[in-house]
């Protein structure tokens, strides 16, 4: 018995060594089932691409065992109803577990077959919430298309001030990454981090976004028409972003 639990031990110990050994050699990170699990029922994904749930709040929120979600949805993908890829999850133990990311139209087409006393009113649950964050998705795209052209403005400026830069101090990497440091300091006043993706920021965050342009290529322009070197411009701005 002692060395059978042992073998299991290891067993484990070294799928667990495996897996973040890949993870760390692939700059994978795999979600563990409870972060999964504390999603909301329908989620906008990191991206703002689509609306989707996952098999996993499924199985919580129907009262199904997972195993039993999975096989359907095999069942499904073997019949062509489904077309859809796996993902991975962590479990308790460390091991890589498979689960499904659905859209609406795979959401439904899997639960169309569950019964039970509350199947019916969970499926509304269900169709109530897409409909909810697809409402979102469409406000975040249009918010995001109003940011283009403010940005694009905005890189004008900051693209006839690096050209400036090199005139006059054309030893120094300040003109090089001039356009870095500009963006990066509006991204982190919008989001509170300088490395946040903007296809990750929430509605409020790119208004933010496009205010913050706006004012760059207003200063720009302003300190420009006043005859200010381009050395002193950058300065202003930086400053005009650090909020001092």
């Amino acid at each position: 018995m002692a060395n059978r639990i042992k073998r299991e031990m290891w067993k484990v110990i070294k799928e667990g060594f495996i897996l973040n050994t890949e993870n760390k050699l692939n700059n994978v990170i795999l979600p563990t089932k409870a972060e999964l699990l504390q999603q909301a029922l329908v989620v906008i994904d990191s991206n703002h691409k689509s609306v989707c749930t996952n098999t996993l709040k499924i199985a919580e929120h129907f009262g199904k065992q997972h195993k039993n979600v999975l096989r359907r949805v095999s069942n499904l993908i073997e019949k062509g109803r489904l077309k859809i890829e796996p993902n991975y999850y962590l479990d308790e133990l460390g091991r890589k577990q498979k689960y499904y990311v659905l859209d609406r139209k795979s959401f439904s087409t899997v639960v169309l077959g569950f019964t039970g006393e509350k199947a019916e009113d969970f499926r509304i649950e269900y169709v109530e919430q897409f409909e909810k964050n697809a409402t979102e998705l469409i406000q975040w795209r249009k918010v995001r298309q109003e940011v283009i052209e403010p940005t694009k403005a905005a890189n004008d400026s900051i693209e006839w001030l690096r050209l400036e830069l090199i005139k006059e101090i054309p030893e120094s990497n300040k003109p090089k990454f001039l356009y870095i440091n500009i963006q990066k300091a509006i991204t982190k006043v919008a989001s509170g981090n300088a490395n946040t993706d903007r296809a990750e920021m929430n509605v409020e965050q790119l208004k933010v976004v496009q205010w913050l342009e706006v004012q760059v290529h207003d200063e720009i322009e302003r300190l420009r028409a006043v005859g200010l070197s381009a050395v002193d411009i950058r300065e202003q701005v930086l400053l005009l972003l650090k909020g001092d």
